[in-house]
């Protein structure tokens, strides 16, 4: 695994068809301002997927021509690129200079399969975070990303993902006064934790909630059987560590709330995130598994689904 760089440095954000790109040039437009010189770099990528490409040309016979009329193929290429492609990237990009930020903006297009070469790229110049907008596929909570963010959500990637929440309005300013970090202990999310309080650090009204679901099974074991630990020492370690690593980047304590809570997971951060009006919910990734690990078994994948109007921020250990 490659070595994270500095959280919350160089912005990655993936342009897709049309509509889907404000809500992620909103949220990153919205983190640069406020981050001002911390931020060197923005690039806008998108990346020209085959399928995409030969679903738009309808007078090409991708399979028999594209070999052997590779002249004609590149022509079609570029006109694509210069009537459709480019012309979202220059209002994506007037979109964010609007927004009035220090960051230089750069444009980027690509070919191939768009998860594979989003990671790549990301990884090969450094990016810290990768904001990108997902979609609503299931009105009834079956999916809420599409397959490209899926791909790059469930691989090894060390960058962070911010997933713009499903209400965001152009023109209004984005809150990013309330946060909150759902602690179960592990790597993840102290990471998690860390890149929220040097966001606090720019932000400096905000403020974050520490919250710990509590385990009822693990409060049946530990009564059944002595030598397991007790909860409660687990839940005072989690939250004398979350207030170490706090206090490194000074936040002062009247910012500060911990909130011990039990039940289903998932669905505690949910009816917290909507009781507290929080405007990014920061989760933990392990390097070492999927995003169904990220807080504890298959939260992370519920929570994608039951939290689609909040902010998200995965955040890899």
């Amino acid at each position: 695994m490659e070595q994270k760089i500095d959280p919350l440095t160089k912005f990655l954000l993936p342009i897709d068809g049309e509509g889907t790109y404000n809500y992620s040039c909103l949220l990153a437009g919205r983190l640069a301002k406020v981050l001002g010189s911390r931020i060197n770099e923005i690039t806008l990528l998108h990346v020209l997927g085959g399928r995409y490409l030969s679903s738009h040309m309808e007078n090409i016979d991708i399979r028999a021509k594209l070999l052997i009329e590779t002249e004609k193929f590149q022509r079609f290429r570029e006109e694509f690129l210069q009537k459709k492609i480019i012309p979202r990237l220059q209002e994506a990009k007037a979109l964010l200079e609007n927004m009035d930020i220090k960051a230089p903006i750069d444009m980027e297009i690509l070919d191939g399969k768009p998860s594979s070469v989003i990671r790549e790229f990301a990884q090969k110049n450094k990016y810290s975070t990768i904001v990108m907008q997902r979609r609503c596929i299931d009105p009834v909570k079956g999916s809420f990303v599409g397959s490209v963010t899926s791909g790059i959500l469930y691989s090894d990637i060390t960058c962070s993902i911010y997933l713009p929440g499903t209400e965001l309005e152009k023109g209004k300013s984005i809150s990013l006064n309330k946060f909150l970090v759902p602690l179960d202990g592990s790597p993840g999310s102290f990471s998690a934790l860390n890149e929220a309080s040097i966001l606090m650090k720019y932000v400096k009204d905000s403020s974050i909630c520490l919250l710990h679901v509590l385990d009822v099974a693990a409060i049946a074991e530990a009564v059944n059987d002595e030598s397991k630990p007790s909860p409660s020492d687990s839940i005072d370690d989690i939250f004398t560590r979350a207030k170490e690593i706090l206090s490194k980047n000074n936040i002062p304590e009247n910012r500060i709330e911990e909130r011990l809570e039990s039940g289903e997971p998932d669905k505690v951060i949910e009816e917290y995130s909507e009781k507290i009006d929080a405007d990014i919910i920061f989760l933990g990734k392990s390097t070492r598994s999927t995003l169904g690990d990220i807080i504890i078994g298959s939260v992370g994948r519920a929570i994608l689904g039951r939290c689609e109007k909040k902010t998200l921020a995965i955040v890899t250990e």
